[in-house]
């Protein structure tokens, strides 16, 4: 038995930040087979799920003086889920990568892949007639209803549902791929 089991997660991973390399084996063994059984449901190829393991914890290795973990085994968690997604997107779009911007899979932070898609999102609102674009802001950002923006824009609500509508298939058609990735979560 190691000394290194002894130790908390917040332990190891203060010795990891200071290159402990024994801290991080620890941390490996304490997760491997969880996130690999993690990693093999969500894939369903032992390779695969290997590969992405490997992957997680090489990143956290390559970023463990950059990376603010709290609790290493729901951060571990998080980082195979999303290893394993774009694997599953790399799989699934390399028969049409074509349509695909590249800029989707490269993100290995949740956080700035929501904030790209936030971007993308604001941009083709952007695109949309005032009108439009004010009743689907109106509906969506400050949670008024159909009525209450028919009210405020003097227009029938037939008309309030109708740029929600147009809104929403622009959103859909324009942001197609970045939805797509999100279609093949479990």
């Amino acid at each position: 038995m190691s000394a290194y089991s002894q130790y908390s997660d917040s332990d190891l991973v203060q010795l990891m930040k200071q290159d402990d390399d024994r801290a991080f084996t620890e941390i490996y063994h304490r997760y491997w087979k969880r996130l690999f059984t993690l990693a093999l449901h969500r894939l369903g190829s032992r390779q695969m799920a290997e590969d992405v393991v490997q992957e997680v914890f090489s990143g956290l290795w390559q970023r463990r003086n950059h990376t603010i973990i709290e609790v290493p085994e729901a951060y571990l968690a998080v980082a195979t889920r999303y290893a394993a997604i774009r694997q599953l997107a790399k799989m699934k779009l390399s028969v049409d990568t074509a349509d695909v911007p590249e800029t989707w899979l490269k993100y290995d932070d949740d956080a700035a892949a929501v904030r790209f898609l936030q971007q993308s999102m604001e941009e083709q609102l952007q695109l949309l007639p005032e009108k439009c674009r004010l009743v689907f802001d109106y509906s969506r950002n400050k949670g008024l209803s159909n009525k209450e923006i028919a009210r405020e824009l003097q227009i029938s609500e037939k008309a309030v549902e109708k740029h929600i509508t147009k809104a929403l298939q622009r959103l859909r058609i324009q942001l197609r791929h970045y939805l797509h990735l999100f279609s093949i979560l479990p």
